[in-house]
């Protein structure tokens, strides 16, 4: 590749913001499991929520890291559709358990999933799954105009 060459860039403009934005929504609902005052309790408890949200230290702490890694993606593009991929793959799993979960309530249940979280969770995963798509087939346009361009 020679410095004249331009490096196709996968993923569309739009993505970055998507990303920064689930990123900030996680964060925020991470954050604040932290700040309530009951979260340190483990165990299936309908009580401990943040608005509709339950709260666990480990919900806590999965809320919070998809949240920062969500920031940390929307720098680049290519870490965009990376991270769009990894959500639909992580929470379609945690929304699996969390509706197993739910339907058999286990009162040691670490996690304490209720039906609010599955609900976020699942279209959390249909929104990483809808983004990576639309986004790869933008960037394989894009670069298949391009490509028909130098010829």
């Amino acid at each position: 590749m020679t410095s004249t060459e331009i490096r196709p860039r996968p993923g569309p403009a739009w993505l970055r913001p998507a990303v920064a934005v689930l990123g900030l929504l996680y964060l925020a609902l991470g954050i604040a499991g932290f700040l309530t005052p009951e979260t340190a309790a483990v165990g299936h408890e309908t009580s401990r929520a943040v608005w509709i949200f339950s709260v666990t230290p480990l919900l806590n702490v999965v809320h919070t890291a998809v949240g920062v890694l969500g920031l940390l993606a929307a720098t680049r593009r290519a870490g965009s559709l990376i991270y769009c991929w990894v959500l639909f793959v992580g929470f379609a799993g945690m929304t699996a358990y969390g509706i197993l979960a739910t339907a058999f309530v286990n009162p040691e249940d670490p996690i304490n999933i209720n039906w609010a979280d599955n609900w976020l969770h699942g279209l959390t995963a249909v929104a990483g799954l809808v983004l990576g798509i639309v986004a790869a087939r933008t960037a394989s346009r894009a670069a298949a105009a391009r490509a028909g361009g130098k010829a």
